[in-house]
């Protein structure tokens, strides 16, 4: 059992996430900046409270010499550099599964909106287009061919959100899953060209970094809309901005972008985007309940006990 360890949060925030941290746990109080902060005290840190968005790769965790320990808060670990975690013999965990729904709420959200053309309606009625105009029909939402891309806990729950509305629900991923009760198709390509909107969901690695690129927007078409809550490199953004701008593609709801932050200027006169900070997963209820886990984590670390959820 370890008497005390020196924790450091990674956003200043997120110490206020853990109201009764255990009188073990030494925090290290932020001063200007974390950046600053690392420079006085990263050879102090043993444990380490991250989320998805910082990058902690080889550099950042070399500022951490006595690392022993990062919890994430997060379900992704992406951002964490695992084989140095490894060679370092740094324990990895990380909150899955909790804010799928959260998530799932969000990309559903994005996706009927774009659908049902709410930011050309908006756009309508703020250029006084109503006055002399009639207002373009829409389609109906019924039986109308939606893509999934990824069908993990997230990818599920948007499935069972999106159910209600009468679409015609179609999936990939790199493999078939025997128990999904859902059209399986081969390719990103071919559940392009057969759906009117995409939700991207799928775990984000090296192999599908801009799986979606211009070839699959093309796909899309003018009428087509794409959502992505996974992450940003997952899309070709350039690619996108592009379709959206020449109107080659219908629309675009993003939660995540590439990089982070995003800036206004790099979507400034972009056509019918909805666009959110990667909060997806960010309510009161999960992000709580993501730092008990954490904390129950790390209290099993410092006893020597298994940790709930291991990813190192």
């Amino acid at each position: 059992m370890t008497a005390s360890a020196p924790v450091l949060a990674m956003h200043p925030l997120m110490q206020t996430l853990f109201p009764e941290s255990p009188a073990r746990w030494n925090w290290i109080q932020p001063s200007e900046n974390i950046d600053a902060t690392i420079e006085r005290h990263g050879s102090d840190v043993e444990i380490l409270l991250s989320a998805s968005i910082e990058k902690l790769d080889k550099a950042m965790l070399a500022r951490f010499p006595n690392l022993r320990m990062i919890a994430s808060i997060s379900a992704g670990f992406s951002n964490i550099d695992l084989e140095e975690c490894r060679s370092r013999g740094i324990a990895v965990t990380n909150a899955p599964g909790m804010n799928s729904g959260d998530v799932a709420d969000l990309a559903v959200t994005l996706l009927t909106s774009l659908l049902l053309r709410i930011p050309q309606s908006q756009s309508y009625i703020m250029n006084d287009q109503w006055i002399g105009k009639t207002p373009p029909l829409r389609h109906s939402l019924r039986n109308m061919p939606v893509g999934i891309v990824g069908l993990g806990s997230i990818g599920r729950d948007v499935v069972t959100r999106l159910t209600p509305f009468g679409l015609n629900l179609k999936w990939w991923g790199p493999r078939p899953k025997p128990d999904v009760d859902l059209p399986y198709v081969d390719t990103v390509k071919a559940l392009a060209e057969e759906c009117r909107g995409l939700i991207v969901c799928c775990r984000p690695d090296d192999s599908n970094r801009h799986l979606i690129n211009q070839d699959i927007l093309n796909c899309l078409g003018p009428a087509g809309v794409l959502v992505n809550v996974s992450r940003g490199s997952v899309v070709d953004e350039s690619a996108l901005i592009d379709a959206l701008k020449s109107n080659r593609l219908g629309g675009a709801g993003l939660d995540v972008f590439d990089p982070e932050p995003t800036s206004s200027a790099r979507w400034s006169g972009v056509p019918n985007v909805i666009l959110t900070p990667h909060q997806g997963g960010s309510t009161y209820e999960t992000l709580f309940a993501q730092a008990q886990l954490a904390q129950s984590n790390i209290e099993n670390f410092l006893d020597g006990k298994a940790v709930h959820s291991s990813v190192l």
